[in-house]
């Protein structure tokens, strides 16, 4: 197993590393750290001539920005790196690309800026490093109180890897384990049948509605024995993104846990919508689980 964090010199970088370290701790796996500098091979490029001169600074940056990096690691946290990668040219690109060349198992990486769903959403960097990585991605956020673990679930193929990973984080950390389903009625009952005749989408009646809501809990209940797990479940109603974040604020998850659909890579198929949705919007960190489809 190995874990690959994206550092660089920020609070939120420090966070992931935090996150990561124990998340490489508790699984017994190798931890790596990757810093993107800017790219120089365009400069070499532009002056040929000075290319062996242009060769040499870039290697003292990147020497530099090692040690640098070990310095403040071991200033802020305590941490002695001892596996760092200097990368250059796009950032986001170069964390996915050497998470897939080192065969990284997840990469945790920071989230910049205040979130929620009325707030500033998640950085570029982050956003899309979780969108294209082939593996799953932890989005490091600050705990502001541990004891939750929420894990959001379709129980489509692509999510049940998720509720997998979610009871190992729980047991890992000692929280309660909270499995969450949304039930989007407008979705499901007609609403494209109603939205070309112009009129509000039927909703079903009350009993049904209580039927469906009992048999989504009792087949969460089945999902948790599935994987051997225990906890409690919620089955939600409306909007699967906002559900999902509003959950999480009210339980103070301390990690939200979401399954990735696809294949993935820098050509390859983005997350789904509820899944980028939460990864923007909740003020928890977040662990999307790549379900790797068959080639």
């Amino acid at each position: 197993m190995k874990v690959l964090v994206a550092v660089d010199f920020g609070d939120s970088s420090l966070e992931a590393l935090r996150q990561g370290r124990a998340l490489a701790h508790a699984l017994g796996a190798e931890l790596a750290t990757c810093h993107v500098l800017p790219g120089g091979s365009e400069l070499s490029g532009l002056f040929p001539e000075q290319s062996l001169g242009l060769s040499k600074e870039l290697s003292e940056d990147e020497e530099a920005a090692r040690r640098a990096l070990a310095e403040h690691a071991r200033a802020r946290l305590g941490l002695e790196l001892s596996h760092i990668f200097i990368e250059r040219g796009s950032t986001y690109a170069e964390i996915v690309r050497r998470a897939e060349s080192w065969g990284a198992d997840y990469i945790a990486i920071g989230s910049h800026g205040r979130t929620g769903l009325s707030r500033v959403v998640l950085g570029s960097v982050a956003e899309r490093v979780v969108n294209h990585a082939h593996c799953s991605v932890l989005v490091a956020r600050a705990v502001r109180k541990p004891g939750v673990v929420l894990v959001a679930t379709d129980l489509s193929d692509a999510s049940l890897p998720a509720l997998v990973e979610g009871a190992a984080a729980a047991k890992r950390s000692g929280a309660r384990l909270v499995v969450a389903s949304a039930i989007e009625w407008n979705n499901s009952y007609g609403a494209s049948a109603s939205a070309l005749i112009g009129a509000a989408p039927a909703l079903p009646p009350p009993e049904v509605q209580a039927e469906v809501r009992d048999a989504l809990r009792t087949t969460l209940e089945q999902a948790l024995v599935r994987v051997g797990a225990q906890g409690a479940v919620q089955v939600l109603e409306g909007s699967a993104a906002s559900e999902i974040v509003r959950a999480a604020e009210e339980l103070e998850a301390e990690l939200v846990v979401v399954g990735a659909r696809g294949r993935t890579g820098l050509l390859r198929l983005a997350l789904g919508s509820v899944a980028e949705r939460v990864v923007r919007s909740a003020t928890s960190s977040v662990l999307t689980v790549r379900h790797r489809a068959s080639a």
